[in-house]
C-alpha cells in the first residue's frame, strides 16, 4: 500500500514537474508561440470568450458580379435590429489589427460589423485600381446591409488611411443609410478642388512622395491578389533606382495600380473616374474627422473639412481633430507622450469613447453625439494643450509676412548660413543666394512626413535638421531670438522670387524650430515643381536664369515658440527619399534616367522680395480653455484598447 502511494506521489510530482516546466516555456516564448497562431483565429478565440459570433465565409455580389470577402461580426445576445459599423480595407481582413479590433470593439458595445476586403485584395474578386470601384462597391454593400434581419438600417463607417479614404469615397454617393463615418489620416482622398492642389494620395506640389508612395504599392497595389508578394529587398537601394516608374515592374512583376499613377498626367480627367473628391462633391453624411500634424494628407483633409462645411446646403454635424503624432500613430504617440523630438503633454484624448458617442447618435438615436465638441478641436505643439476654432484656418489667425534677407552667403551653417528672417517690411537692398542642386547627390530626408523606407534609423516626424544644414545646396534664413512667445495656427505659404538654369527643377521650403541650445526641429514644410507655377493645369518650363515667382503650399500647423527661440526657414530642392528627385531636364520626370545639374536662385529684398507667410494667432489665455471630453488638463479617461 505505502509503495502504490509512493508511487502516485512520485508521478504527481513528475506531472507536476513536466506541467511547471511546459508553463515556463510557454511563459518565455509566448510571442513566438502566438506568432505561429494566425491573426484571425486570435481574434475568433476573444470573440468567443466575449459572447460574439464571427461569420467569415460571406461573399458579397456587387451589381457587376464581382464577389466581395466580408467577415461579419454579431453580439450573440439579443435579437433586435442593430446599427451597422461598416470597415471596408485593402489589407486582407483576416490579417489587418484595425480591421479585426474593429470588430471585436464595437461588437462588445452592441453593434453588428461587416470588415470587407475592398475588390481585388485579400480573398475579394476583381482587380484593384484605387479607388476606382469604392463608391459603387460600398454602395451595393449599403443596400446589402439594410436588407439583413439584424440592421435597423443604420450604418456608420470607421477606419484609418485606406479605410478612412473609402469612407468619403462612398460618402460621395449620400446614401439615406450611411448615417455617420469617422474617416481618420484620409487626406489622399482629396483629387483638386477648383483644380487648385491636385494630390490623389500621392503628390505634393506636383511632386511624387517617393518613399511612401513606393512602399505602398509595393506591398498592396497588385491589381489581384493573387501577384505574388515581393521578395525581400532593400528599399533604401530601390528607391535609388531609375526611372522612377519602372520601380514596381523591377521588384514586384505584375499588373499594379502604380502604372496608372505613374502615367496619368495631374487633372487629366481620368482621375475623376477613381472617385477622388473634388469640387463638384457634396456631402451629407456626418463626420467625425480625425488626422494628425504629422501626417503627409493634413492639409488636404483641412481642405475637405472645408469645402464640406461651405457647401452644406443644410448643415451637416462635422467635427474635425487634429492631433499631435504620425499618420495613423496619434493615439500610440500621444500614450508615449512623444512626437518625433517633441514632447507632446497633454495628448491624449478619450478616442474610443467619441467613437461610441458618435455612432450611438447617429446610429441609435442615443446621446448628443459629440454636440459639445467644436466643429475644429487642435493641438497646440509647443505648448501642450487643446484649442478650438470655427473654421480653418482658425478667424482669429492674422496673416505675418516674414522676409528674407542678407548678403548672399546663406549656404549652410558650414559656409555663413547668414540669411535673415524677420517680419515687417522687406529689406530695401535686393540681394540673392544661390546653390546647386545635384540630383545624384539629394538633400536627405530628416524626419517630417516620412514613411517606408525600411530604415528604421529614419523616424518621422520633427527631427534634427543640424545634419543636412551643413550642406551647401540648403539656404539658412534664421530670424533673431524672438521677444515673445509666437502662436503658428494655420497654413504655412511661402512667396519667392527664383530663377534656376535647369528648364525645370524642385523649390523645397521647410520651417524650423531653432532652439538655444543650437537645435533645429521640423515645424513643417511643402514643396513646388517650378514647372507648374502658374498653375497645374498648364506647366512649362523655366526661362533659364529669368527670376520667375512662386508659392510653395507649406501645409498646416499649429505651433508656439517660447521667447528666446528663433524662427529659420530652409530653402533646398530635394528631400530624399521622401520626395522624388527632379532631374531637372524638363522632360516627364518620373520617366527620366538622364540628369542636369541646376544653378538655383533665391532672390531677396528690394523688388523681388521673398517672404514666408504665417498665420499668427494672438496670444490669449482663454484660447486654450477645457473643452468637454478633452484632456487639457491631462486627466482625461484612459482609451479603451480593443
Amino acid at each position: 500500500m505505502a509503495t502504490a502511494r509512493n508511487r502516485r506521489k512520485r508521478w504527481s510530482l513528475a506531472i507536476l514537474a513536466v506541467t511547471a516546466a511546459a508553463l515556463a516555456v510557454a511563459t518565455a516564448y509566448r510571442h513566438e508561440l502566438l506568432d505561429g497562431v494566425p491573426l484571425h483565429w486570435r481574434t475568433d478565440a476573444r470573440a468567443l470568450l466575449t459572447g460574439i459570433s464571427v461569420q467569415h465565409d460571406l461573399r458579397l455580389r456587387m451589381r457587376d458580379g464581382t464577389e466581395l470577402a466580408s467577415s461579419l461580426y454579431l453580439p450573440r445576445a439579443g435579437k433586435e435590429p442593430r446599427g451597422t459599423v461598416l470597415v471596408r480595407l485593402p489589407y486582407d481582413r483576416l490579417a489587418y489589427a484595425e480591421g479585426l479590433n474593429a470588430g471585436l470593439f464595437f461588437a462588445r458595445h452592441g453593434y453588428a460589423v461587416l470588415v470587407q476586403d475592398l475588390r481585388g485584395t485579400g480573398a475579394s474578386g476583381g482587380e484593384l485600381l484605387p479607388w476606382q470601384h469604392a463608391m459603387e462597391d460600398g454602395v451595393d454593400t449599403l443596400d446589402w446591409i439594410v436588407r439583413q434581419p439584424w440592421s435597423n438600417g443604420k450604418v456608420g463607417s470607421y477606419g484609418c488611411s485606406a479605410l478612412g479614404e473609402v469612407q468619403l469615397a462612398l460618402a460621395r454617393a449620400r446614401h439615406p443609410a450611411h448615417r455617420a463615418m469617422i474617416p481618420m489620416g484620409a487626406g489622399g482622398m482629396l483629387g483638386s478642388l477648383g483644380g487648385d492642389h491636385p494630390h490623389y494620395g500621392w503628390f505634393e506640389g506636383g511632386v511624387f512622395a517617393l518613399a511612401s508612395g513606393f512602399g505602398w504599392f509595393l506591398d498592396h497595389g497588385a491589381s489581384s491578389s493573387e501577384v505574388p508578394p515581393p521578395a525581400a529587398l532593400d528599399r533604401l537601394q530601390a528607391l535609388e533606382g531609375l526611372p522612377v516608374a519602372e520601380l514596381l515592374k523591377r521588384h514586384r512583376p505584375g499588373p499594379n495600380a502604380y502604372d496608372w499613377f505613374m502615367t496619368t498626367p495631374l487633372l487629366d480627367p481620368r482621375w475623376r473616374e477613381l472617385g477622388y473628391v473634388d469640387e463638384t462633391d457634396r456631402f451629407s453624411t456626418p463626420a467625425l474627422v480625425i488626422n494628425s500634424w504629422g501626417d503627409q494628407t493634413v492639409e488636404e483633409t483641412l481642405l475637405m473639412a472645408e469645402h464640406a462645411r461651405r457647401q452644406a446646403a443644410v448643415s451637416v454635424p462635422q467635427h474635425v481633430v487634429i492631433a499631435p503624432g504620425n499618420h495613423c500613430n496619434f493615439e500610440e504617440n500621444a500614450a508615449q507622450g512623444r512626437y518625433g523630438e517633441l514632447e507632446i503633454p497633454n495628448a491624449e484624448q478619450p478616442y474610443r469613447e467619441w467613437y461610441l458617442k458618435w455612432f450611438d447618435h447617429w446610429l441609435l438615436g442615443k446621446g448628443d453625439g459629440l454636440a459639445q465638441m467644436p466643429p475644429y478641436l487642435y493641438y497646440m505643439l509647443g505648448e501642450g494643450g487643446w484649442h478650438t476654432a470655427d473654421a480653418w484656418p482658425p478667424p482669429q489667425a492674422r496673416p505675418q509676412r516674414w522676409y528674407l534677407g542678407g548678403k548672399g552667403r546663406a549656404n549652410g551653417s558650414m559656409g555663413d548660413g547668414a540669411g535673415t528672417l524677420a517680419p515687417g517690411r522687406a529689406p530695401e537692398i535686393a540681394g540673392a543666394d544661390s546653390y546647386v542642386y545635384d540630383p545624384d547627390n539629394p538633400v536627405p530626408s530628416v524626419g517630417g512626413a516620412i514613411c517606408c523606407t525600411g530604415d528604421p534609423a529614419q523616424r518621422p516626424g520633427p527631427a534634427d535638421q543640424r545634419p543636412i544644414e551643413r550642406r551647401e545646396d540648403v539656404l539658412l534664413y534664421t530670424s533673431e531670438p524672438l521677444e515673445a512667445p509666437l502662436q503658428i495656427a494655420g497654413r504655412l505659404k511661402a512667396q519667392l522670387h527664383i530663377a534656376s538654369s535647369a528648364p525645370d527643377t524642385d523649390f523645397i521650403a521647410r520651417l524650423v524650430h531653432v532652439w538655444p541650445d543650437g537645435r533645429a526641429t521640423t515645424i513643417q514644410e511643402g514643396v513646388l515643381r517650378a514647372r507648374y507655377r502658374d498653375g497645374y493645369a498648364s506647366p512649362h518650363p523655366l526661362p533659364r536664369d529669368e527670376p520667375q515667382q512662386i508659392s510653395i503650399d507649406m501645409r498646416s500647423i499649429a505651433y508656439r515658440l517660447p521667447a528666446g527661440h528663433r524662427l529659420r526657414l530652409h530653402i533646398t530642392s530635394s528631400s530624399f527619399p521622401r520626395l522624388e528627385r527632379n532631374r531637372n531636364t524638363g522632360r516627364a520626370n518620373l520617366n527620366e534616367v538622364g540628369v542636369l545639374l541646376a544653378r538655383n536662385q533665391v532672390f531677396h529684398g528690394g523688388e523681388r522680395a521673398s517672404y514666408i507667410e504665417l498665420p499668427i494667432l494672438p496670444e490669449d489665455p482663454d484660447a486654450a480653455a477645457a473643452v468637454p471630453g478633452t484632456s487639457r488638463a491631462g486627466d482625461a479617461k484612459k482609451n479603451e484598447r480593443p
